[in-house]
């Protein structure tokens, strides 16, 4: 018998090539194969008649086998196979697939699925499926698949798994899935795989979606349990206005909402795991800060952890310069730092001389010890792994976190992202700030475009350009750059240099640099050493340059609508008008929606809702790590269901069932 925890090659069908083809689709285990879902079916139900054929297309067929015959034709291998309803006739061919001649028997009926095409107003059929006109399955699935798989073989394996499965381990009690007209767990997966019908694949699709919404919320309920843990940090009021003085101006009343959230949490018996969520530009960091002053002011250690060195480097600058004359020590720990300096920074992290860390992911480092650590930041949340953020606030006695994202999330995601943290919502731009004008146009406007980012630098402002994302190959790398897209930003400036911006001095700059030469070369931009900055994806998040009003995005198709709202956020930080322009050649139409969705929309939620609602969450909450799920089946418009799930999971977290 086998678990669902097995390994695939335990399966007898799954020998070790077989086991590296399922492991280029994310499948290792018997559970990541039976949730392995079919990307559709061959609905066999309802197959038509040869005469009923009017218009070429993909279509079901019933015939019996009449006649067959093979040709050789420039090494290919031809089969052709007559078929007949009874009334009319119908040639099927067959490329190169002995077993599949083989298998179609003279004199046996048979139901055929291919594409039909009409040659010489004759009707023949390019055979992808059949099925013995006397089987049950009247329903094929078909997968997603990488080459060397094809749907039967998996749905072979599939099957194998089933039939050696015991019974599911079924979280949901025996009153509710009667309550919910839910078919049990076994049937579920037998259906979605094999259905008998299409009554029986809609009862297993319920039965399933609502079962990855459980398990979603249980692993949330995890993560968040700690909220009920005593906290040891005990906070006392401050008085923030030497803070607001350093700073220079008052916060909006959406940030001071906030900070005022934080400061009743932290006076709590528990310990704080809050949210602050709020659009690009809206003041998130201000908030940060004050939640950093207060628990330094208050004799406790804090760390603030940034996704790349360039955000803390950022960070670092900002945050020192503002606490010197407030008597907080900040220094940055970052993997560019020599070995000398890493060991001195340590060592006055452990013995609390540091009472503001700030780094990368080197904070999470074994040989980094605090010794009172009060309260953990983590900026841009969702490059985070969920056992990253735990590894840092596990170096203090349960301190308080504080989790910063620009990366609005639907409300109907949030509830599952976020079931158990509290939220904070800047929902106010500091004042002045002036939405970005954005269009979206394709190549014929380039020199159009050209002419009007160069009006932008003689009036002394600075512009973004960013090249087209090519796909990293490593899914861990943070800033999500490949050699290709390296070369692509290299390739580009030199062509800008050389042509339409000869006259202006043009930096490039990319995650794969060194860290100080990524430091000089947006400190040469900040200081408008440099008018024009090429770049990846590597200033997506938190870059601060208020003199910039213009991003060119090149290939806008490429990015996704929640990154093309971020990069939109590099621009419009001050009281200058910005414009962003989303460049694209792509004639699809589904593009063309998006990119004109974005240009008419300024608000983050409103692109997050019609990001999810055209194309799923998918891993939307980035990072795949534990306690994200991407959805097969479940509807995250659905609330109701989602409250639903929710109050389930409850339910199985309180007992001792999970």
């Amino acid at each position: 018998m086998l678990n669902v925890s097995d390994k695939v090659k335990k399966l007898e069908n799954v020998g070790e090539k077989r086991q590296k083809l399922y492991a280029k689709l994310g499948i290792h285990t018997i559970d990541d194969l039976i949730w392995h879902l079919p990307r559709n079916y061959i609905d066999f139900n309802a197959p038509l008649k040869i005469g009923e054929v009017r218009d070429e297309g993909t279509f079901a067929i019933n015939g019996k086998v009449i006649k067959r015959q093979s040709t050789l034709k420039k090494r290919l291998l031809i089969y052709t196979i007559t078929i007949t309803d009874g009334e009319d006739l119908m040639d099927v061919k067959v490329f190169n697939a002995k077993y599949v001649y083989q298998a179609l028997v003279l004199g046996e009926e048979f139901l055929f699925w291919g594409k039909i095409t009409r040659a010489y107003g004759i009707l023949q059929m390019q055979l992808k499926s059949f099925v013995k006109f006397e089987t049950d399955l009247t329903m094929q699935p078909l997968y997603n698949l990488t080459a060397g798989l094809n749907s039967r073989m998996v749905a072979a394996t599939i099957k194998d798994a089933l039939q050696q499965l015991p019974h599911f381990q079924d979280l949901i009690s025996q009153k509710t899935k009667e309550e919910m007209n839910l078919v049990t767990l076994e049937y579920a997966f037998q259906n979605i795989h094999f259905p008998k019908n299409k009554e029986a694949l809609i009862a297993a699709k319920k039965r399933l979606a609502l079962d990855e919404l459980v398990n979603f919320s249980l692993n949330i309920l995890k993560l968040t349990d700690k909220r009920k843990i005593p906290s040891q940090v005990q906070i006392e009021n401050v008085d923030l206005a030497p803070l607001y003085e350093a700073v220079g101006f008052e916060p909006t009343n959406a940030q001071k909402r906030a900070i005022d959230e934080i400061i009743s949490n932290m006076q709590e018996k528990k310990v704080m795991r809050r949210l602050i969520q709020g659009d690009v530009g809206c003041g998130k960091t201000l908030v940060a800060i004050a939640g950093i002053y207060i628990a330094c002011k208050n004799g406790y250690q804090a760390a603030i952890m940034a996704p790349t060195e360039i955000l803390a480097t950022q960070h670092h600058g900002n945050i020192k310069k503002l606490f010197e004359s407030l008597g907080i020590k900040v220094e940055i720990l970052s993997g560019y730092l020599t070995k000398a300096k890493k060991t001195q920074i340590r060592e006055q992290i452990r013995t609390s001389e540091v009472d503001c860390a700030v780094g990368t992911c080197a904070l999470i480092s074994d040989l980094v010890e605090f010794k009172n650590l009060g309260l953990v930041v983590v900026d841009e949340q969702h490059k985070f792994g969920v056992a990253q953020r735990q590894k840092l606030g596990a170096k203090g006695p349960n301190p308080h976190i504080m989790i910063m994202s620009a990366t609005p999330i639907p409300r109907t995601l949030a509830m599952m992202a976020y079931n158990g943290l509290d939220i904070s919502i800047i929902d106010e731009m500091p004042p002045g700030r002036k939405p970005a004008k954005t269009c979206f146009v394709d190549s014929s406007y380039r020199d159009r475009i050209y002419n009007f980012i160069k009006r932008e630098l003689k009036n002394n402002r600075q512009c973004y350009i960013v090249c087209p994302l090519i796909e990293a190959e490593d899914e861990n790398d943070l800033e999500d750059e490949s050699v290709e897209s390296l070369k692509s930003v290299i390739k580009h400036t030199k062509e800008l240099q050389e042509g339409p911006f000869a006259d202006y001095k043009i930096g490039f700059i990319h995650g794969k640099l060194k860290q100080k030469e990524k430091e000089q070369i947006m400190q040469d931009f900040k200081e408008k050493q440099t008018q024009i900055l090429v770049s990846t994806t590597v200033i997506e998040v938190g870059i601060d340059v208020p003199n910039a009003t213009v991003i060119l995005i090149e290939n806008a198709e490429k990015f996704g609508l929640a990154q093309l709202h971020q990069l939109r956020g590099r621009i419009g930080r001050s009281d200058l008008q910005s414009y962003c322009i989303l460049l694209s050649d792509s004639g699809i139409p589904a593009v063309k929606k998006r990119l004109e969705f974005v240009a008419k929309h300024t608000n983050g939620f409103e692109i997050a809702e019609f990001d999810l609602e055209i194309r799923g969450p998918g891993d939307f909450f980035g990072t795949k790590q534990y306690g994200t799920f991407s959805f097969k089946l479940a509807d995250c418009h659905n609330a109701n269901l989602l409250i639903k799930a929710q109050e389930i999971a409850k339910e199985i977290f309180e007992s001792s069932k999970f």
